[in-house]
């Protein structure tokens, strides 16, 4: 198959896949509300399905330009959007309790994916720099940081509206203490990701520029992030921070993460101006 046939595949796939997530969003705001079961189990087979598509929709991507989904805003968006559901279908997959935290990652794989299609697919030219393990590895972990962050962060914002919200299984208000212990081990997971992203890329760094570091913008908002994370950590570890209190700084450190990973691309030039261009 050609270059063009595959490019074209992969924007068509991407667009059904974002309908697959929307449709899976109704039907678990629907079974929320009720409670009912069935519609929730639906809802999540549904997201499966979408994740299905959207994995092609990647694939054909890869195989047409010739590199992994991370250059452009439509590869990156696109490829958090992935790293999001599958952590989700995980945790769903062993903890069943935790199903009702589709309620936020399916609308957010949807705007993700629409708002990487709104940018526009272009393809654009990989830099030299952009070569080897670890840039993969760096990458990759950095998409499993947002993922299990934004994993903890849906569970905490559950947790603050756990009044209004039902559980299929039950039909009683869904257990906040749940949610808020799965949220501070999503948020290690996180911590750790991160961690282990800078990690990595400070290695690629030296490969690529000849220096571990060198305190660009987004190298600085990366290293603050995860100080953030680390904070949340010590204050539920050594102060017995949780509840109300946790979610909230919780979502400080999200936004952050979101600071880091897409705002200061967009708002100033860096030695990573080629990502998310």
């Amino acid at each position: 198959m050609s270059a063009g046939f595959l490019l074209a595949a992969d924007v068509r796939l991407h667009i059904v896949a974002a309908a697959v997530y929307a449709a899976a969003t109704l039907l678990a705001v629907f079974g929320a509300a009720l409670p009912n079961r069935p519609v929730s189990d639906w809802a999540r087979r549904l997201g499966l399905a979408g994740l299905a598509v959207h994995s092609a929709g990647i694939v054909s991507r890869w195989l047409a330009i010739g590199h992994g989904p991370y250059l452009t805003k439509y590869e990156n968006l696109s490829s958090y959007a992935w790293m999001a559901v599958v952590i989700f279908l995980i945790l769903s997959w062993r903890v069943p309790r935790l199903r009702i935290m589709q309620l936020g990652i399916w609308p957010v794989a949807m705007l993700l994916i629409g708002l990487g299609v709104y940018t526009g697919p272009e393809v654009a030219a990989l830099p030299p720099t952009f070569s080897g393990i670890w840039l993969v590895m760096h990458v990759t972990f950095y998409f499993a940081a947002f993922g299990t962050g934004l994993a903890a962060t849906v569970a905490s914002a559950l947790y603050l509206t756990r009044r209004s919200i039902r559980t299929p299984q039950s039909g009683n208000v869904a257990d906040g203490d749940i949610l808020d212990s799965w949220a501070y081990r999503l948020g290690g997971l996180a911590f750790a990701f991160w961690g282990v992203g800078m990690l990595t890329g400070s290695i690629w760094a030296y490969y690529s520029w000849g220096s571990f570091w060198n305190w660009d913008p987004i190298e600085t908002w990366s290293l603050i992030t995860w100080v953030m994370f680390a904070l949340y950590l010590h204050m539920r570890r050594f102060f017995g921070w949780k509840g109300a209190r946790a979610a909230w700084l919780l979502f400080v450190c999200y936004g952050f993460a979101l600071m880091s990973l897409f705002g200061t691309s967009l708002l100033t030039l860096t030695q990573h101006s080629e990502y998310f261009k």
